[in-house]
């Protein structure tokens, strides 16, 4: 009994170190670190196999939530169990979490200074350059030239541009693409569960039960890339709550992608600008916690709910409305940079630099920009 003991806690500190290392290197979301997790889960450690660990990526990208940490921490159950995965979650996750509380603090301490003020200034139209690339790129995968998704694109896109709620266009559009299809059968219910009701009240009047429901509401919903992350967030503490201005979330968005470990790390920054440091814990834990639960009860029910061609009808609709919603906060980007002209060089520069080396890690633009407007600015 105490053999087996040891060697359940020798394989929990073994999850606990390595994902914790993947936390502390891992930039560019789930993109850039496929590669990473793979060297370390599959051919340093041989946890699991290439093929479980492609069939593990494909369903995280069908699932709510952010796709790096529902992989590791996928692992981390192969590994050790339940503990496993909890471990491996938490490990992943905290790197970023401190990280991201530095940042805040510093960020509210110092950016009235210039030469911090310089060095931020260029991270706005870097982050839009980023997105503006995304939307090209996931639109080329996503539509392939299917005519439905195209005209749900449309119509999520003017939704969204007039304030619609997304989260409510993105589960409707793939509503409309299933039926589309003519499929007679009710759609898989657990998607359903997701239209967690959005959190009302009136604007500017805070509460810290207020702001985790609004994070809890983000972590639940969250399809696609962090991209979609900065729309949500946009609704919530900019349009409806006035908790943040639009500049200080791009700021947080600007964060989340030069620090490393999950985007999500942006809604630590963002909280602890609301309310300092439990604001930024508070926000962490909020935007987590469903990745959790997803990842323990739905991996089973996907592996298999990915080979229905249903529930993939649905998905396709769901990930045509996410590209539209990204489009929508690109142009929103978009019209602030091009105000002004030093933003708008560094927006082409990066734009121009992002098309064209599209391997290029989204540290490097975001560095590019960081730079280029400290010199633009103190020419």
């Amino acid at each position: 009994m105490e053999h087996h003991e040891d060697s359940t806690t020798q394989r929990l500190k073994e999850v606990a170190f390595s994902t914790f290392k993947l936390g502390c290197i891992g930039f560019g979301g789930i993109a850039g670190m496929v590669a990473t997790i793979e060297n370390e889960m599959v051919v340093k450690r041989k946890w699991i196999d290439h093929q479980h660990f492609m069939d593990v990526l494909s369903t995280s990208y069908i699932i709510p939530g952010p796709n790096a940490v529902e992989v590791i921490m996928h692992c981390g159950k192969e590994r050790a169990g339940r503990l496993g995965l909890i471990v491996a979650g938490v490990c992943y996750i905290f790197p970023a979490m401190v990280i991201c509380l530095l940042f805040g603090y510093f960020y509210q301490k110092y950016s009235a200074l210039p030469d911090v003020q310089g060095f931020i200034y260029g991270l706005r139209p870097a982050t839009t350059a980023l997105v503006i690339a995304t939307v090209f790129r996931l639109s080329a995968t996503t539509l392939k030239r299917n005519i439905t998704l195209i005209v749900l694109c449309v119509l999520v896109f003017a939704g969204s541009w007039f304030g619609l709620n997304e989260v409510l266009l993105i589960l409707g559009a793939g509503a409309l693409n299933y039926f589309a299809h003519r499929m007679k059968n009710k759609m898989a219910s657990w998607s359903w569960w997701l239209l967690v009701p959005a959190t009302q009240g009136s604007a500017g009047a805070f509460s810290s039960l207020k702001l985790f429901s609004i994070f809890l509401k983000i972590g639940a919903v969250l399809y696609g890339s962090g991209y979609v992350l900065f729309a949500y967030m946009d609704e919530s503490l900019v349009r409806k709550n006035h908790w943040l201005t639009r500049q200080q979330l791009m700021d947080a968005i600007a964060v989340g992608q030069i620090t490393p470990g999950p985007i999500l790390s942006s809604a630590t920054f963002a909280g602890y600008l609301i309310h300092g440091l439990s604001g930024g814990v508070l926000a962490t834990i909020g935007i987590f916690l469903p990745s959790f639960f997803i990842s323990f009860f739905l991996h089973r029910l996907l592996s298999s709910a990915r080979k229905s061609d249903r529930l993939r009808v649905f998905l396709d609709g769901l990930s045509a409305a996410s590209v539209s919603v990204i489009a929508v906060v690109g142009l929103h980007l978009l019209l602030a940079s091009a105000a002004e002209w030093r933003s708008a060089v560094i927006l082409a520069v990066c734009l121009g630099i992002t098309l064209v080396w599209k391997k290029l890690s989204t540290v490097y633009v975001i560095l590019i920009g960081s730079v280029g407007g400290f010199l633009l600015l103190h020419l």
